[in-house]
């Protein structure tokens, strides 16, 4: 699953990719930002054998054609975020402004058009249950067009190993950064923004756009990445890059649960696995590298696992939005 174990061809030189596609040297830039999501461009460029300005631009390329995202990344313990949903919403009419009109929504993590049962899933993350329950009454069934909302809240993430994170999380807990939200100061939470939005802003632009002192905001910068309070992620949109055929997987079980989370932990396209309330007992997210791979995995190998009782599949056609946190379902 992880870029690295693409092998990458010795680098070309020059700066365009070949029409229609990521060269070897986009993959390869790819791999070392999994790596590193701050490395400077003189050492990303030593690693692919083009200039830092070369670099520069492919970088540009890669994150404005939604290839790659380096944000910063929070543990929800750290941000005090307790509440999380995945949301299934049907549309009466165009699916698109409505899908834009959530990625706008700052506690929209994920906003991705399906196919299946829902128009849109999105995934909320919220500080606690009553302020689900505000951003659903106030902000989601009050945009135009939508039509229905199914709420499936997350009792607990089992899995959480998506291409690109760097992170994995088993048992319903993330092994995170020290520290807690009401640790950090008002300059500490508008540096940690500036990262989610950002994760390679140099210390430079972290002063200007934070508003804090460029020294200060560089000793606190360090302090924050060192202790593990914000970590720096590439992720990778997989419907462009890597496996490219990504799909939500709603798993109803019968049996104790546990059971079958153990097998899928050891299921390579299962990035990510989620015990729900509503409809699923298991909510999954899983990328394959062809539709036809989709189907063995949810006609097969998911329903030959002792206790999953049904599957239901939701293919990503568009992804409008890509998380901030770690949550990312």
């Amino acid at each position: 699953m992880d870029t690295s174990r693409q092998s990458a061809a010795k680098a070309p030189k020059g700066n365009e990719p070949p029409a229609g596609g990521l060269d070897a040297v986009d993959h390869q830039l790819v791999k070392l930002l999994v790596a590193d999501g701050r490395a400077g461009y003189a050492e990303l460029g030593a690693g692919v054998e083009l200039s830092g300005d070369a670099v520069r631009e492919r970088l540009k390329r890669l994150i404005s054609d939604d290839v790659i995202k380096v944000i910063g990344s929070v543990s929800p313990a750290t941000a005090g975020l307790d509440s999380f949903a995945l949301v299934g919403i049907s549309v009466r009419g165009p699916v698109l402004p409505v899908a834009l009109a959530l990625a706008e929504l700052p506690e929209a993590d994920l906003v991705v058009q399906t196919t299946g049962m829902f128009d849109i899933i999105v995934e909320l993350v919220c500080r606690d249950d009553r302020e689900l329950l505000r951003v659903l009454d106030e902000s989601v069934r009050s945009i135009p067009g939508v039509l229905t909302c199914l709420a499936m809240q997350y009792l607990s993430v089992e899995k959480y190993a998506p291409e690109g994170s760097q992170q994995l999380l088993v048992g319903g807990g993330l092994s995170g950064g020290s520290g807690a939200w009401e640790d950090l100061d008002d300059a500490d939470r508008a540096l940690v923004a500036v990262l989610q939005q950002d994760g390679r802003a140099s210390f430079k632009e972290l002063a200007e756009q934070s508003g804090v002192p460029y020294a200060s905001a560089r000793r606190r910068a360090l302090r924050l990445l060192e202790r593990g309070v914000v970590r720096i992620v590439t992720i990778t949109n997989q419907l462009v890059y890597g496996r490219r055929v990504q799909a939500g997987v709603g798993l109803r079980v019968q049996g104790p649960v546990p059971d079958v989370v153990r097998t899928l932990r050891d299921i390579d396209e299962v990035e990510v696995a989620a015990a729900t309330t509503g409809p699923y007992d298991l909510l999954l997210e899983v990328s394959c590298a062809s539709r036809a791979d989709l189907y063995h995995l949810t006609g097969t190998v998911l329903r030959r696992i002792p206790g999953v009782m049904s599957t239901e599949t939701f293919s990503y056609i568009d992804i409008h939005k890509l998380p901030y946190t770690w949550t990312a379902l």
